[in-house]
């Protein structure tokens, strides 16, 4: 009789530290501690030249005395601290793993695995938001600040959108004959599973969001990139500012930079973020599912960097996936989440983006994830239900979302610029299938960001035929996998 696997199952390869050893991480957090002042003091600096919604002289005095008092940090503190802290940081960073591993607390339960075929199919609900949590300097710049405050008013709505969570049957309904609904809430989406936040540049914010989501959801990784001097030669200071949170648990993960990057994205350490998780048992096998998550070159006018970073990733993808698999585990689901804007690409031959009919073509439901930054804080975009109502008009959307790059002709009827996306695929002639059961667009964070947050519910099930034809079935699709390796 075959052993059932552990559940939940030891993340064997995951460790909490990023360091082999904890004095190289006790050395770690002495040269940030050393670094701080500067960083601070640079931070405010930057506040001050970000442009004033509403200039008055009474904010320009207050805005001169602040950068006076932040030079003069910088200099008689900040500099002197900052250098043996630097040369330390950037030794350190040799040896150090590209993310940290928040590992829940031992009062965590996970979700019972899924066992098909007697529990036929489960729903997976993933979630993407770009959160813009820069160090407060660099957030004003998009007419964002008090990013402290911001992480904790994320934390709170993220934890809302735990509850109500149900699994199995119950919380999937049958798979329609038509094509997948888009809808837009003003709530977060109900019994999230994954969540993969974007632009969490700031340590501080990571570590607040962290801080809740653990007890709360489960694993974490976060603090994610390869920082320092990296061949090129180039200067990352800034990590990926990817943090991804899991209701299941989490197997393997590894991340890989991008080598290309210009203008303000060269300090970043962007690239791709992928993990494996446990998702079920069936017949004593492991059901998995991939999570892969980035955040592309961010300026518009670079599309071909964007597609030489979307071709790294593919490869990248598929090279995690076949290096994490064992031959007796079954894929569920693959899951991308990112920021997409080249819609010639042949990622979307390889994942399918559930609001797309086409080339440059979307649903009708499709919707605009990109606010107008010179509009954050009308009353309006800062109230979840009010946005929603005003982005159901086109009145509103023109109003409210940011207009095509470069000054381009809006199309009609506008929809806005989706820049945030979730794509899937399941694996061809295996024994389960995804299928999109609800796509939702979210102004749940409206006041806190300036991006719509987008939500993605997967039904993942056994095909009928695989259900009757029991380990034959299995048996084959293994046969088949085999034949390929």
């Amino acid at each position: 009789m075959q052993s059932q696997p552990d559940w939940p199952p030891v993340p064997g390869a995951l460790r909490p530290s990023p360091f082999p050893h904890p004095l190289l991480n006790a050395l770690h957090g002495l040269a940030r501690v050393l670094l701080f002042p500067a960083y601070w003091a640079l931070d405010q600096l930057l506040g001050c030249w970000a442009p004033m919604a509403r200039p008055s002289c009474l904010k320009w005095l207050s805005a001169a005395a602040r950068a006076g008092a932040a030079f003069l940090l910088l200099v008689l503190i900040g500099l002197p601290l900052a250098l043996p802290g630097l040369l330390l940081w950037q030794l350190l960073q040799t040896c150090r793993r590209p993310f940290c591993y928040q590992p829940p607390p031992q009062y965590w339960a996970p979700p019972e695995p899924w066992r098909p075929p007697a529990e036929p199919a489960r729903c997976f609900s993933f979630l993407s938001a770009n959160l813009c949590l820069l160090p407060d300097g660099l957030a004003r710049f998009s007419n964002l600040q008090h990013t402290q405050r911001r992480a904790e008013a994320v934390s709170a709505l993220l934890l809302a959108g735990l509850q109500s969570s149900r699994y199995g049957t119950m919380g999937c309904s049958p798979p329609g004959p038509g094509a997948p609904c888009g809808v837009l809430i003003a709530a977060m989406p109900a019994g999230l599973d994954f969540v993969c936040l974007q632009e969490v540049f700031d340590l501080r914010a990571a570590r607040r969001l962290v801080s809740r989501l653990a007890p709360s959801l489960g694993p974490v990784l976060y603090d994610v990139g390869t920082f320092g001097l990296q061949p090129g030669p180039h200067l990352k200071l800034l990590g990926s500012g990817l943090l991804l949170a899991s209701r299941y648990p989490l197997l393997r993960a590894a991340f890989r930079s991008f080598p290309y990057a210009r203008r303000e994205d060269a300090l970043a350490s962007k690239g791709l973020l992928s993990a494996q998780a446990q998702v079920g048992i069936l017949n004593g096998h492991r059901i998995v599912g991939f999570l892969h998550c980035t955040h592309l070159h961010a300026p518009s006018e670079d599309g071909p960097l964007r597609c030489k970073q979307l071709t790294l990733l593919l490869d990248w993808a598929e090279q995690f996936e076949a290096e994490s698999r064992n031959s007796d585990e079954i894929v569920a689901f693959s899951v991308l989440l990112d920021n997409a804007q080249e819609q010639e690409h042949k990622l979307f031959s390889r994942f399918r983006d559930p609001c797309r009919l086409g080339t440059r073509r979307e649903q009708p439901w499709a919707l605009g994830t990109v606010l107008n930054t010179s509009r954050l804080h009308h009353s309006v975009a800062c109230s979840p239900e009010m946005l929603r109502r005003a982005l159901e008009q086109e009145e509103g959307r023109h109003r409210y979302l940011a207009g095509p790059p470069h000054g381009g002709r809006r199309t009609k009827p506008w929809r806005g610029r989706r820049l945030d996306y979730i794509t899937y695929r399941g694996v061809p002639g295996g024994p389960l299938s995804p299928e999109v059961e609800q796509v939702t667009f979210s102004t749940a964070l409206a006041g806190l960001t300036d991006h719509l947050a987008v939500g993605l519910r997967l039904r993942v099930s056994m095909p009928w035929e695989s259900r009757h034809a029991g380990d034959s079935c299995e048996a084959g699709w293994k046969d088949r996998q085999g034949g390929k390796a």
